[in-house]
């Protein structure tokens, strides 16, 4: 599992995509005066607002600080994290120096923390103590380079401390590798102290060694102390070249404001050559030094002096490139039949539309494009080869790379899929797209058939991954050598290269997601393609399966459900579910706009002026067509547990559900939520939910016609929306057992209670209990059936155990 903090609405992983993680750190008592103004007139309303508006503008975690001479520390902490808790879906750091304001904040939030900070300054006494309440409450724990004779200054004092820390934390403590971020420290370069030329240097080796010699711990820095003593406009390009060198020497996390970070595209190279100069001491002993070269280059920029040249005059291959790159289909039919007269078609295809959708994925990888961008990319490209398709040779594109792609056997989820034959079908690939569901045996007999250089199987949850695994020893009795492709939510490179690797005889090979799948084929290309290896650390400590240490409340009464058996319900109004969608999730998970390297204005306008127009028009196509249509089979079962297992009773029989146990601290799972049978029981309930068929029918058909940004809009949003119909149906859940006071319109107050549970997610991943779910919930009736792996169809649809006790909360194993 990736190492990752949350809020009450969502999970953050600490490693990003498309690193860093960024950390707003503007509602910070001594970072921002405006905060500091605020809270000291006790307008805690408008700190929250601060808190609010950094997630607006991109920001992943939000820093909290209280911390102010004459001011109450714990009191300001704790009434802030409260409303943090209701009303920021970005997770929380909780900044401060004080064990007993940390220790208060960590019981009050209903997530997990980062913890901003600890050192070494007293010997490590209060480090101990916050690093006992971290590992307590689960929390991460930012640690600077900081002892007894105070800040390092050099890259091997802060490997040096930073291994004293780790010897503490996690050989003493108990803490896990990747509960540690580690902050180098950085010291202005714009101070003109003769000792400080080097500071930028240092701070680059010292994350570098960090990450070599204490792996799987993270990195951190506070950004913006690079550059402090400068004019702001100039700190604005010196942060942001400064945070790119960072990040490309490991750094995972950045404590920015993130209005104030431009993206590495929208600085030309000769500012960024004179930020390099200055942050690496580069042509020292010349006149004028880099600083005074520095102030004097930026002396008279304007704030919005940042525009890249629109650029004219193109030649038609030039503008062939910028429309691919670009993601413009307005005008190929006039560029092309210019360049025909000049190059054969397939060279056109070779030496401008390939090359140009390699820029793409190049720019996708340093998170100066978004994957939205990608598909319009991609969808210039397909057009662009539709109109050259007529003048080519029959013999054109024959000895193009060949990929079969699948999903596995029992499987409905085709996306992941789908963006991998999009991205290598216009990168100039021969793409055998065979579909969902599809058994090994018809893999095998196809690869053979259209005589493949790669196989790339995709699959969503677990089953799926076990799927993949013994599917290997077919391949292999098959006579397959094949390098074979591994991509899925489910799947891990340890799992592909502990699990799958040894079952085959040709390279295996774990795919994150499309452009991973086009690396390999270019490494297979290059003849330098191998199979996956996992490099195993060693844990600390490990703790017995089957150990309970997390303190369950025995004495919750049971509340009394409106009847007991199963209902249907499918007078539902689709636009109760639309207030429900996680936007976030929405924009930045499923669509991918996420901010990345871009300025949080030029963020802010793209979803004003982009992606929310998208969404209000998905939601009038989806009420025009009738695209949603809500169905909901439900029901409350008198049950108990014993050990690991919840017994559901139901029509005269007793149906067992096995859960999985957490296999380190706090070893929870889902039945110490439910009482024994000689506690007297308890009530559980269970629903499906789905908006039915015409929706995956709609975004299918957009794949086959290759509209690839529409096809990815539709299917994200219809995804959500099934989400949201699953939180709605929950709330009624809540509703009737008299537990919760979320309304329709999903306004969350303090009477919310208890959690619900998806079956095939991190708490309870085993699919197969949907036999049972399906026997006394019998879904049949709202148009959802199950596959031979136990998975859902159709695809928008989404099952949960409802568990009311008030300590549930989301897990994972």
């Amino acid at each position: 599992m990736k190492p990752s903090v949350s809020s009450l609405y969502q999970a953050v992983e600490l490693q990003q995509e498309i690193p860093p993680l960024l950390i707003g750190e503007r509602a910070n008592s001594n970072g921002s005066k405006k905060f500091r103004e605020l809270l000291l007139a006790d307008d805690f309303e408008s700190c929250l607002k601060i808190a609010q508006e950094q997630e607006a503008k991109g920001a992943h975690i939000i820093d909290l600080c209280t911390a102010y001479a004459g001011r109450d520390e714990l009191a300001d902490m704790t009434t802030l994290v409260q409303m943090c808790a209701g009303s920021v879906k970005a997770p929380l750091m909780i900044d401060s120096t004080t064990p007993e304001c940390i220790e208060a904040c960590l019981k009050l939030y209903p997530g997990r923390c980062i913890i901003n900070s600890i050192n070494l300054e007293d010997g490590g006494a209060n480090l101990r103590r916050i690093c006992g309440a971290a590992k307590k409450y689960g929390a991460a724990v930012v640690a600077l380079t900081i002892n007894e004779q105070g800040m390092a200054m050099t890259a091997a004092d802060k490997l040096a401390i930073a291994k004293e820390i780790y010897a503490i934390a996690v050989e003493e403590l108990g803490l896990r590798p990747s509960d540690l971020l580690f902050d180098c420290l950085t010291f202005t370069v714009g101070s003109g102290d003769e000792n400080l030329r080097d500071a930028a240097i240092h701070t680059i080796e010292g994350i570098k060694l960090v990450k070599k010699e204490l792996p799987g711990t993270l990195t951190v820095l506070g950004l913006s102390n690079i550059s402090f003593g400068l004019a702001p406009k100039a700190r604005r390009i010196l942060n942001s070249v400064f945070l790119h060198e960072a990040v490309e020497a490991g750094l995972d996390a950045a404590i920015v404001d993130a209005a104030k970070i431009l993206p590495l595209a929208r600085i030309s190279q000769e500012d960024r050559e004179v930020c390099l100069d200055l942050l690496f001491d580069r042509t020292a002993g010349q006149e004028p030094k880099p600083l005074m070269r520095f102030i004097e280059h930026f002396s008279d920029r304007a704030d919005d002096d940042f525009d890249e040249e629109k650029g004219s005059g193109r030649t038609p291959e030039e503008q062939l490139f910028h429309h691919v790159v670009t993601g413009d289909k307005d005008g190929l039919e006039d560029i092309l039949p210019v360049l025909m007269e000049r190059y054969k078609p397939l060279a056109i295809i070779n030496q401008m539309l390939v090359p140009a959708m390699r820029h793409v994925g190049e720019l996708f990888g340093k998170g100066e494009i978004l994957l939205p961008f990608v598909l319009q990319s991609a969808e210039v490209m397909k057009r662009s080869v539709t109109l050259l398709e007529p003048f080519m040779d029959k013999i054109d594109g024959e000895s193009a790379t060949k990929i079969l792609l699948a999903t596995v056997q029992g499987d409905v989820h085709d996306i992941g899929k789908n963006l991998v034959d999009i991205i290598l079908s216009n990168n100039g690939y021969k793409v055998y797209n065979l579909g969902i569901k599809i058994p090994a045996e018809a893999i095998i007999e196809k690869a053979k058939e259209y005589d493949v250089d790669l196989i790339g199987l995709s699959g969503l949850l677990v089953k799926s991954a076990i799927v993949m695994q013994e599917s290997m020893a077919q391949y292999k009795a098959a006579g397959l050598k094949t390098p074979i492709m591994l991509g899925g939510a489910a799947l891990t490179p340890k799992f592909v290269a502990e699990s799958c690797v040894p079952g085959y005889d040709g390279p295996v090979v774990y795919c994150r997601d499309a452009f991973a799948g086009l690396k390999a084929v270019r490494e297979f290309e290059d003849g330098t393609l191998t199979s996956t290896v996992f490099d195993r650390i060693t844990s600390v400590e490990a703790m017995k399966p089957g150990v309970k240490d997390a303190a369950i409340d025995r004495d919750v009464p049971v509340p009394t459900p409106p009847f007991i058996g199963q209902r249907y319900v499918e007078a539902i109004d689709p636009q109760e579910l639309f207030p429900l969608v996680n936007i976030q999730a929405l924009f930045r998970g499923r669509w991918g706009y996420r901010r990345g390297k871009m300025g949080a204005e030029e963020y802010s306008e793209l979803l004003t002026t982009t992606v929310q127009p998208i969404y209000d028009g998905l939601i009038e196509q989806s009420l025009e067509q009738h695209l949603i249509a809500p169905k909901v089979s439900y029901g409350y079962f008198s049950c108990y547990s014993k050990d690991n297992t919840v017994f559901i009773e139901a029509d005269g029989t007793t149906y067992p559900f096995a859960f999985p146990r957490q296999t380190e601290a706090p070893h929870l799972c889902i039945a110490d939520y439910f009482k024994t049978k000689e506690e007297g029981g308890d009530i559980a309930g269970f629903f499906v939910v789905t908006i039915g068929e015409k929706m995956a029918e709609t975004t299918a058909r957009l794949y086959d016609t290759d509209a690839y940004h529409d096809y990815l809009m539709l299917h994200g949003f219809s995804v959500e929306v099934t989400d949201a119909l699953a939180e709605y149906w929950h709330a009624k859940m809540r509703e009737e057992l008299g537990i919760g006071d979320t309304n329709v319109q999903g306004v969350v107050t303090q009477g919310y209670q208890g959690s619900r549970y998806g079956f095939g997610y991190p708490a309870c991943p085993d699919m197969d209990v949907h036999k049972p779910l399906f026997a006394f919930l019998k879904p049949e009736k709202i148009g959802v059936s199950l596959t031979e792996n136990m998975q859902m169809v159709p695809e928008q649809t989404t099952s949960a155990i409802v568990v009311h006790h008030p300590q549930a909360k989301y897990f994972a194993v």
